[in-house]
């Protein structure tokens, strides 16, 4: 019986052991590679706008031993908005390497009009908003403050939903020739205020040629608001 017992025993031993051979491998889950994707990318990206990570799938029959360490995630250059290679490597055990496509799409909240505008109207805060849009293809020529166009006046017709950019802009004239205007002056720590008369048109820290109504005196100034100019010594 003892010896009966030591045979049993045997090929039940044996039995596992086969089985233990034969056993499925283990795969590295794609997901796991999707993870470590994304972890590199929202670390090292060059960007300061929300974004969007969009993986392409690796194909469904692809299958990569586990890997018995981390794995390796690495760019050879900056991760920017667009599509990008990222290199995910196993150097240990059964090695493997792999690109793995990804699409970062930046977004923004941008200066876009609210209403239809035509050219020379001028921008008040009811004729825009911001908006969260896509700026992958805008290539950083949009408008972040509205601050920045308020006041100013528009280059051309522009239909509502347009996304605002310093091109559809120009500055208002504030003076236009033949004004009365304001002339400031300090010398000296002394600030002094005259009148005078616009020779031309004038925006905003444009210079322009006034006369001194009291003296008839030319002078060159800095326009620096409606009906009031700056003279420059």
């Amino acid at each position: 019986m003892p010896n009966m017992f030591k045979l049993i025993l045997f090929f039940v031993t044996a039995f596992a052991f086969v089985n233990a051979t034969h056993a499925e491998p283990q795969w590295q889950t794609h997901e796991s590679i999707y993870e470590a994707v994304k972890a590199y990318v929202a670390q090292n990206i060059n960007t300061t706008a929300e974004y969007e990570i969009n993986i392409v799938p690796l194909a469904s029959r692809l299958n990569l031993a586990l890997c018995e360490q981390p794995m390796e995630v690495f760019t050879p250059n900056l991760v920017k908005a667009g599509r990008v290679a990222v290199n995910v490597r196993c150097s240990t055990g059964k090695k493997w390497a792999i690109f793995v496509p990804v699409i970062i799409t930046p977004f923004e909240n941008i200066v876009v009009l609210t209403q239809n505008m035509q050219h020379g109207d001028k921008v008040t805060e009811h004729h825009v908003a911001l908006a969260r849009k896509n700026v992958t293809q805008l290539h950083n020529n949009y408008i972040t403050d509205i601050t920045q166009v308020i006041n100013k006046q528009v280059s051309h017709n522009l239909p509502a939903g347009t996304v605002v950019t310093q091109k559809d802009l120009f500055e208002a004239k504030l003076i236009k020739r033949g004004d009365h205007v304001m002339m400031t002056s300090s010398n000296s720590g002394i600030a002094i205020r005259m009148s005078g008369i616009a020779q031309s048109d004038g925006s905003r820290g444009q210079v322009i040629r006034v006369k001194n109504q009291n003296s008839e005196r030319m002078v060159n100034a800095t326009v620096v608001d409606t009906g009031v100019v700056d003279v420059i010594h």
